[in-house]
């Protein structure tokens, strides 16, 4: 079938081509044309502005920063899109409360809205191994269950609208936890003289260990964070988003404004756009 997918950066440039690998003819957009140009040359149809993008197909995938970014698109002052018999698929990392205003806002335009963030990274994606959680309907489900299977091999349907976004913001808010606790332990190692070594091998047969920490390590160690597969600007975003749902439903997040302290003072130091694991720079500085 033919399929529009808009914003082809980290994430959306190998969901495009995991489409294209597949068989499905795709359209593609993005505000900054030059990332969606390398598509082309795999068989995508690059449209010239996102309503062209929108009613190029009846289904169109949102890959983008924030639910700001979908509405600008789906919703412009001038030239909106004719969303009837369209249907918006968001996968992308927005707030609970937001899906649910858009789903209720393209409804009135009689298109049709589901959710469905997904859990990994580049390389789930290229290997069609990402974690996909659904937000919609039983029939919505059983329509596109088998296109979300090009992404991962077990979709998993959370509940309505909201509930898929919720659990998104609740993993990645372990993302920002794991990786601020497991860098404030690995830097007061170093800075006692241990042997690295020998953390590690009390702390990889306990129920202590994430899969996180051996991926992140070499990171830390070598303090490489370019070529970043989640961004630390991004984990912020996510990390403000979790912290107003979490305010809402009237939970303590102190200890999480703690670790968005310490992201904020990692976009200080000039790496909002390098690997996320650089918050490890603000807890062990160089220079101390």
């Amino acid at each position: 079938m033919q399929i529009t997918l808009i914003g082809t950066g980290l994430m959306g440039k190998p969901m495009a081509e995991r489409l294209l690998g597949s068989g499905h003819d795709v359209v593609v957009y993005n505000r900054t044309p030059e990332k969606a140009k390398p598509l082309e040359a795999l068989g995508a149809t690059i449209a010239p502005t996102a309503t062209h993008a929108i009613q190029a197909s009846p289904l169109t995938i949102f890959m983008v920063t924030d639910a700001a970014a979908i509405r600008d698109i789906v919703f412009p002052p001038r030239g909106k899109p004719n969303l009837q018999g369209r249907t918006i698929l968001q996968m992308g990392t927005i707030a609970p409360g937001e899906s649910v205003a858009l789903a209720q806002e393209v409804r009135v335009g009689i298109g049709d809205y589901l959710e469905a963030p997904v859990l990994g990274s580049i390389a789930e994606v290229r290997a069609g191994q990402l974690i996909v959680m659904v937000g919609g309907s039983a029939p919505q489900w059983d329509r596109w269950v088998d296109l979300l299977k090009c992404f991962g091999p077990e979709p998993l349907l959370v509940g309505p609208v909201g509930h898929a976004a919720g659990l998104k913001l609740a993993l990645n808010q372990l993302i920002a936890s794991h990786i601020a606790a497991f860098s404030l332990s690995l830097s007061l190692i170093q800075r006692l003289g241990v042997d690295v070594e020998v953390f590690l091998k009390v702390l990889r047969p306990s129920p202590l260990a994430a899969p996180m920490f051996e991926k992140k390590l070499p990171r830390l160690l070598d303090r490489n964070y370019a070529q970043p597969n989640f961004p630390t600007a991004h984990l912020l975003k996510d990390v403000n988003l979790f912290l107003h749902a979490a305010e809402a439903a009237n939970l303590e997040t102190s200890a999480l404004k703690g670790i968005r302290s310490l992201l904020e003072k990692t976009l200080e130091k000039g790496l909002g756009e390098m690997d996320y694991s650089s918050l490890f720079e603000t807890v062990n500085p160089r220079n101390s």
